[in-house]
């Protein structure tokens, strides 16, 4: 009897207490979510995280396929979307550029594998529509590049490598379906990540903004050029700019090490010169120096 009665007893305690203990446990999980994505969220500098996908091209781990090269990592929100076809195409169009600068591309989304696959015809065709911008030697040297979409989309359908890098935003919008749903889509996130696995950049575009890849090669362009020759690059650098030079470097000792005619000195902790390694004259000359720094 005695024991009856603790029974009854606790059973009333859980169930006065349940929704005071339910609040709790929310609590926690709330907490432990904000330091997952605030206080652990990948930065400039760190290490990427290494794992295993299953992607348009079949199965990699992500350190083993990106061996020695650079990698430039970039999610998607959905596949047989509009932004995300001309992006992708965009990136397709751009694989030789890449490839001379020893840069690996690798794609993601929540997408299924057989919904890239069926997907990446259309990025092709959309891709084969785009007008090139470029010059006739470079329309004629592309003609004999193969731009069909060759790089690796990966099907990350739980999100899981997706969290790890932060490429999941549930507060940016839209996040439901037309019929009101909520849908769990990453944003256009984009990781430049060196040959030593560190992360050097990163990018992070609303879901209704298309990207500028052209600014993420240019960005390769000074990430690689800064690692040879110690430089940093002013605001809106383009390949030939001049450069900033190091305030480590004594002002007598620059022309000797970047051989070079000229520094211009703009205050003791502002000094140009020209662009080390760059080849001018013809257009030809020039798109040579692209991607040159390795």
């Amino acid at each position: 009897m005695v024991g009856m009665r603790k029974v009854i007893l606790i059973i009333r305690f859980m169930t006065n207490n349940y929704t005071h203990i339910l609040v709790t446990i929310k609590k926690i999980a709330a907490i432990s979510l904000f330091f997952t994505h605030n206080l652990f969220a990948l930065q400039i500098g760190d290490i990427a995280p290494d794992f295993d996908a299953s992607t348009s091209l079949g199965k990699l781990n992500f350190y083993n396929w990106s061996g020695n090269n650079w990698v430039i990592l970039f999610s998607h929100p959905s596949d047989f979307t509009p932004v995300c076809t001309t992006e992708l195409a965009e990136v397709a169009k751009l694989q030789p550029h890449f490839e001379k600068r020893d840069v690996k591309v690798l794609a993601l989304s929540s997408g299924s594998v057989a919904d890239h696959l069926e997907w990446i015809p259309h990025i092709n065709e959309f891709k084969n529509s785009l007008k090139n911008n470029t010059s006739l030697i470079g329309i004629v040297e592309n003609l004999s590049e193969n731009t069909d979409v060759r790089y690796p989309i990966i099907a990350d359908e739980d999100l899981s490598i997706a969290m790890h890098y932060g490429m999941y935003h549930p507060k940016a919008k839209p996040n439901s379906n037309s019929l009101g749903s909520g849908v769990k889509e990453t944003v256009r996130s984009v990781f430049i990540i060196d040959s030593n696995k560190i992360v050097q950049t990163i990018l992070v575009y609303p879901k209704n903004v298309g990207r500028n890849f052209t600014e993420i090669v240019r960005i390769v362009d000074a990430l690689q050029l800064s690692e040879k020759h110690k430089v940093s690059t002013p605001a809106n650098w383009k390949m030939g700019d001049p450069v900033i030079v190091s305030n480590d470097i004594p002002t007598e000792d620059i022309k000797d090490k970047y051989d070079t005619k000229e520094v211009d000195i703009f205050q003791n902790y502002l000094k140009l010169i020209d662009q080390p390694d760059f080849f001018e004259s013809s257009e030809k000359s020039k798109d040579r120096s692209r991607g040159g720094f390795k």
